[in-house]
């Protein structure tokens, strides 16, 4: 694989190549300050190349230089297609441009300069995928907020009929104080018609169910000597058109 370094200047390019002419690759272009090293090129090489490069652009206000590579790093990398010093340039430009994951954007085909811009592409996704992150936090929170005014609301309608559970959830959860729960049931009590109305309400219930069982009792009673005396039974249009015998009635 034929590595491609970029020196700070044209002149620091030429130097190397005359003293490793012997590992320049072949479609090596003298015309440029990107310098192509032979795939066959030792190691010790390659790691002097980078370095000298490295330095270069720090010295003319380039960015990169190589970081050094942890163990994880290293049993990720497949060093029969990269090496190290290819890998720790490339760590060392992808820091430097903002990028933590690295690996994730690694590619051992491309030169240590191209992978520039694949930093600078992934910072505009990390940036953006920040966003949305945080544009998601704030619909949950809204989510959140909402299902709480739900609960309060439901919360206050109970506590308003007087269960003691839903007032006391309303000064626990919802930012009311006792003071506001008190003024709550006191409207609410307010509302409500006078006890004696429920009560004449109640009496008169209880008064047409005794009357309507005294009802249906005497009916099964007819109904009853209507079979001993041979006649037929008799419906009864106030129960219904019902024929009740004593069959139907729970004594």
């Amino acid at each position: 694989m034929t590595e491609r370094i970029e020196f700070g200047s044209k002149a620091a390019a030429d130097q190397f190549r005359d003293e490793h002419t012997d590992h320049l690759s072949s479609d090596d272009d003298r015309r440029l300050k990107t310098v192509a090293i032979s795939s066959d090129a030792p190691d010790h090489v390659l790691e002097a190349v980078t370095i000298e490069a490295a330095a270069g652009r720090s010295e003319r206000g380039g960015r990169g230089g190589q970081a050094e590579l942890t163990d994880h790093e290293r049993e990720s990398l497949d060093f029969s297609r990269t090496t190290v010093p290819h890998a720790r340039s490339v760590k060392g430009l992808m820091i430097d441009e903002g990028v933590d994951d690295w690996l994730a954007y690694y590619d051992h085909t491309l030169s240590v300069d191209e992978h520039r811009e694949v930093a600078q592409r992934a910072t505009r996704d990390e940036r953006g995928d920040r966003l949305d992150g945080e544009t998601n936090v704030d619909d949950r929170l809204a989510d959140l907020e909402g299902a709480q005014d739900e609960q309060c609301g439901h919360a206050r309608d109970h506590c308003e009929d007087g269960e003691d559970e839903a007032c006391e959830f309303l000064v626990e959860s919802c930012g009311f104080d006792e003071e506001d729960v008190e003024a709550l049931v006191g409207e609410a009590r307010a509302d409500d018609p006078p006890g004696e109305l429920y009560g004449a309400k109640n009496l008169a219930w209880r008064r047409y169910q005794i009357a309507v069982a005294e009802a249906k009792e005497a009916a099964a009673a007819i109904n009853e000597l209507n079979d001993l005396l041979g006649e037929p039974t008799t419906a009864f249009r106030e129960l219904g058109q019902r024929e009740l015998t004593k069959d139907d009635i729970d004594w």
